[in-house]
């Protein structure tokens, strides 16, 4: 009998260190849109190295920019028996049947830097999107108070290309209204690719007599893009473009002055916190949250960051001293 007392203590001890001491270890699923963009590639590997130092296993796969691709691999990630979902969608509206699958198999769901719409999503990290817009429109504005402006839109199935819209509509509006500005051109580039926005820049300048002043472009790739076409009609740094995701690129065009500006999104932050929320919903606990957004089906706990302008001025307080960019890099 004393055996079999000691046996039940020792086996209820090694159970109550088990549960004290070693959690088990979070698995984590992370569906990217499109590794093909360098923002990405940088969101990834700071997720993964923060997540890994939390004992947790991240699983990465990118479904360069295709809706089918990306749903089969969330299927995949489903089948793996991962904990937490963590994705950024490339179209945030048609996963909504994945997900559901998700949450009967008891996995926990986290929407990476864009929403994803009617779903059962967990929780939700991003930027204050509707203000990048703002921060957008608000430095052309300053720097072109009034001219033809052409709106280039980011992809059309991504929700925050339509929060970033809003954005920059909440400053232009009143100054169209006034018959300052006129916007002659208004187009959304399918996939953010910069080929697609050389494309649309080519057509907007013949349509227009190259008579534009401003282009109020979305991210940083569109950007990239559109310069092109200004440069080979001789309009590069004479036409006011704005951008976002602060890419290597484009910070050398801004030193250059083919681009005005920028929008910086502290990546580093959105990726390490997005880790720590990936493993704390794996362990299933309550992430911290400081806002909350409607999706279609329901109010989503949310982290949402702030967004930076950057011009030449603070190249170096911003990008440079957080070590997303190297002074190295930009010469």
């Amino acid at each position: 009998m004393k055996v079999k007392h000691f046996l039940l203590s020792a086996c209820a001890a090694l159970a109550l260190i088990s549960h004290a001491g070693f959690a088990k270890e979070v698995k984590i699923g992370m569906a990217i849109d499109d590794l093909r963009l360098e923002r990405w590639q940088k969101d990834r590997d700071l997720f993964v190295a923060k997540a890994q130092k939390q004992g947790a296993t991240v699983f990465v796969q990118s479904s360069n920019g295709n809706e089918e691709t990306q749903i089969s691999q969330i299927e995949n990630m489903i089948n793996r028996g991962v904990d937490v979902l963590v994705i950024i969608p490339y179209n945030g509206q048609v996963l909504s049947n994945v997900i559901a699958e998700a949450k009967r198999q008891g996995i926990k769901v986290l929407a990476y830097d864009r929403m994803i719409n009617n779903a059962d999503v967990d929780f939700y990290i991003s930027f204050d999107n509707e203000k990048v817009g703002e921060l957008q429109a608000k430095y052309l504005i300053d720097k072109v108070p009034q001219g033809n402006y052409f709106l280039m839109g980011g992809s059309p199935v991504d929700n925050n290309a339509k929060l970033f819209r809003k954005g920059q509509m909440n400053i232009l509006k009143p100054l169209i209204d006034a018959g300052k500005i006129k916007v002659v051109g208004d187009q959304w580039v399918d996939a953010w690719l910069p080929e697609n926005a050389l494309k649309i820049m080519e057509n907007a300048l013949t349509a227009n007599n190259n008579n534009i002043q401003a282009v109020v472009a979305s991210n940083d790739a569109t950007a990239g893009g559109a310069i092109q076409a200004l440069a080979a009609q001789g309009l590069a740094g004479k036409v006011a473009i704005s951008g976002q995701d602060a890419d290597l690129e484009a910070i050398k065009r801004i030193i250059a002055g083919t681009q005005t500006m920028t929008v910086y999104k502290p990546i580093t932050k959105l990726a390490t916190e997005a880790a720590d929320i990936a493993v704390a919903l794996g362990a299933g606990k309550a992430p911290k949250s400081n806002a909350s957004l409607e999706n279609g089906l329901k109010a989503v706990p949310s982290y949402l960051l702030e967004p930076v302008p950057v011009d030449k001025s603070n190249i170096e307080t911003t990008v440079i001293a957080d070590g997303f960019h190297k002074a190295a890099d930009l010469k």
